[in-house]
């Protein structure tokens, strides 16, 4: 194998660093995979249950309350009579009954104040279970709101998205019950599982006539919900609920089973509650004392490694990704699952969704909602680092890069997912009058550029400083360059037209210039004339065939003799690769992106990949994959795989092939481009299709329902709030 020893244990058990046991290749490679896949599904399960657990428990007392605030009198003369409290007047017990029944349930769905409501509710059902007419799903109902109680609500909740400022509030007792709260998780709701496990054991036993319970018991027990079932098989369900052995498998499968009961109605004793109780049982695990629990400390000693960093075996391979964008990441995130040593390296903090930078920069997003931490990304993957950090070169023989301050690192594999920068054709010089749009710093930039033309506009009496500042010059229409020139000229027209008093913003005139015959020339020319129309309906003025000869401070030169006066010029005309090429003395196109071979790897270097703006090749129908997401993305995955037939040494899987899932562009308000190849749309569909492929591209739920929330903000109520000139 290339890199592990077999036959023997590569470690002595005794510390931390010497419990990897003897074990082939193929099975610690197997084993930490689908360990970490089941993670991720497991997390992803749990997320999207909790939603629906919380809604359907949540609408059983809802339905319930608003009969009741329907019809008060009713409602006050059943706690008189039928359901009376003792040390409560009727029409206070009612009033109580009610509002628990009618604000418990909306707190529940949303997940705020989770656990308060599930005790309110937990505790209206125990009284109803204990002193009226006792049913299977009030014990199912109680269950459910026991594990809502010490768990609290998933990721989807309120809570969770509070969480972290209310422990550092000055709110009255925040702190104290975020602390609580987080202490039940830990010590008290693994022993509420145990409790669940033997008490889902002995009704089924008991519902089998293994044995026969005492009345008081049997009032506790849902039976009813496991009637019929054979003898043999409440054995072994029970057996397995008391070890606590897969647990998630073995209720999945009786969640699928009691599933089916419940859709066909073919048993008709067998509710939803017992099946929601179940998808807790499997989300949440079993609990304390438990084979599961052992296994799981197992796991982590001897294939995870996730809780601590310094335990990880010294012999995995260490691979180190330069570049936390698209490409990196989709490699990381595979790689991560094996067991492999990663080092990630990116000279900023934050993975960015680069296609909409062009929205921070003409004010309809913040930096936050489209990037994220990449130490957020892997604070559960123990065999990840991520350093801060610039690449300043490569010893290829040596197998180390030098970053930071001279600090060198040694890998086994190396992935350069370093992307790309602005490229102005060598006239460097125009940088300082023509911004481009790579960083968050680039976008908020030119966001203050924008908003400060209007602002110094307004301030002067200059009439033609005034024209100069109202006139927006974009040079270049790709889909960066169309998508400024349609927002800028949305912003002018729409967003700020009232806001002024000395000028008119929808005067503004934005002129996009292109040195080729049409814009967007990626697309189908079809397309590109739609997307012409659609920005000269805008008001933007497209310049074909006008090669920009010079920028100024004050104007943009066409030709030879043309002129635009413009103190705004926004520059999206083209990109030059990083110098990993260069740092390698490898072959580069004339963008310098580094040559490589079938699988990414650089010629002359098998340990060493390149994906993403970082490598040319020529894997698109013999023709050079397009530097898109989607392409950087599969580049990613494509290496892990050869990575991983390396580790087992196994063929190399099949040579890279991109599959183009296709190009849009948006144009402006309810208006894009798209081309899938076999069919190609445009105008609105197509604009509300840009927006579901780009929130689903978008890394994290937070960034996601922010982006969603400032679009749809923004569309209905035709204005921006982020007009903030920060530079």
């Amino acid at each position: 194998m290339a890199y592990y020893t077999q036959g023997v244990g590569i470690m002595a058990l005794g510390s931390s660093k010497q419990r990897y046991k003897r074990m082939s290749p193929f099975w610690r490679v197997t084993m930490r995979r689908w360990a970490k896949i089941y993670q991720a599904g497991a997390s992803i399960f749990w997320q999207l249950t909790d939603v629906f657990v919380r809604l359907m428990v949540a609408q059983y007392f809802l339905r319930s309350g608003l009969v009741k605030a329907a019809d008060w009198d009713t409602a006050v003369l059943l706690a008189t009579q039928e359901y009376p409290v003792s040390w409560m007047a009727p029409t206070q017990a009612a009033a109580l009954g009610l509002a628990i029944e009618l604000i418990a349930p909306i707190l529940l769905v949303i997940g705020l104040s989770t656990r308060p409501a599930a005790m309110a509710l937990g505790a209206l059902t125990l009284v109803a279970q204990a002193v009226y007419i006792p049913t299977t799903t009030n014990l199912f109902i109680l269950a459910i709101m026991g594990a809502y109680v010490l768990y609290g609500a998933g990721a989807l909740s309120l809570d969770r998205v509070f969480a972290g400022g209310l422990r550092s509030s000055v709110i009255f007792m925040a702190r104290a019950m975020i602390v609580l709260g987080e202490w039940l998780t830990k010590h008290i709701a693994p022993l509420w599982m145990l409790a669940l496990r033997v008490w889902l054991a002995i009704t089924v036993l008991a519902a089998a006539n293994l044995f026969e319970p005492s009345v008081a018991l049997a009032t506790w027990l849902p039976i009813g919900t496991f009637k019929g079932i054979v003898p043999w098989l409440a054995i072994v369900i029970a057996a397995v609920l008391l070890l606590g052995v897969f647990a998630s498998l073995a209720s999945f499968a009786l969640l699928l089973i009691a599933g089916t009961a419940v859709v066909t109605g073919s048993h008709p004793d067998i509710t939803l509650y017992p099946v929601l109780l179940l998808a807790v049982y499997d989300a949440r695990g079993s609990g304390a004392v438990s084979l599961d629990q052992w296994l799981g400390r197992w796991m982590e000693s001897n294939i995870l490694f996730d809780d601590d960093h310094r335990n990880i075996p010294e012999d995995w391979p260490h691979i180190v990704v330069v570049g936390a964008g698209f490409g990196g990441l989709a490699a990381v995130n595979r790689l991560k699952r094996l067991p492999v040593r990663i080092t990630v390296i990116d000279k900023r903090n934050y993975h960015l969704f680069q296609p909409l930078l062009y929205q921070i920069a003409t004010a309809t997003l913040n930096p936050a909602d489209i990037a994220l931490p990449i130490r957020s990304l892997f604070r559960e993957d123990g065999n990840v680092r991520v350093i801060k950090g610039e690449v300043s070169a490569i010893d290829a023989k040596a197998k180390t890069l030098t970053h930071g301050e001279g600090q060198s690192l040694k890998f086994d594999k190396l992935v350069l997912a370093t992307g790309a920068s602005h490229s102005y054709f060598g006239r460097d010089e125009w940088g300082a009058f023509a911004p481009g749009l790579k960083t968050v710093g680039d976008a908020v930039d030119v966001r203050s550029s924008i908003l400060e033309a209007f602002e110094q506009a307004e301030a002067i009496d200059d009439e033609e400083r005034i024209h100069r500042l109202l006139n927006f010059v974009i040079v270049g229409a790709g889909p960066t360059g169309v998508e400024l020139a349609g927002a800028i000229a949305e912003l002018a027209k729409e967003n700020v037209k009232r806001e002024f008093r000395s000028i008119d913003p929808s005067s503004a005139r934005v002129v996009l210039v292109q040195s080729g015959e049409r814009i967007l020339p990626a697309f189908p020319e079809e397309l590109s004339r739609k997307a012409a129309s659609s920005l000269e309906e805008l008001g933007v003025e497209i310049r074909l065939g006008s090669r920009v000869t010079g920028i100024s401070e004050t104007e943009v030169t066409i030709g030879g003799d043309d002129y635009i006066a413009s103190e705004t010029v926004l520059w999206a005309a083209g990109v030059i690769a990083s110098p990993a090429a260069k740092w390698l003395g490898g072959e580069a196109d004339r963008s310098g992106r580094a040559i490589v071979d079938e699988h990414l790897r650089i010629p002359g270097h098998k340990d060493i990949f390149a994906i993403g703006d970082t490598a040319s090749s020529i894997a698109w129908d013999g023709k050079p994959v397009p530097g898109l997401a989607p392409a950087a993305k599969q580049a990613g995955v494509h290496i892990s795989k050869v990575v991983e037939a390396e580790l087992l040494d196994q063929p190399s899987p099949e040579p890279f092939v991109y599959k183009h899932q296709g190009s849009l562009a948006t144009i402006g308000r309810a208006s894009a481009v798209a081309d899938f190849g076999a069919f190609k749309l445009s105008g609105a569909f197509a604009w509300w299709l840009w927006g579901v492929v780009h929130v689903g591209f978008l890394t994290g739920m937070r960034n996601r329902a922010t982006v969603i929330l400032n679009w749809l903000w923004s569309y209905f109520a035709r204005e921006s709030s982020i007009r903030l000139i920060t530079r």
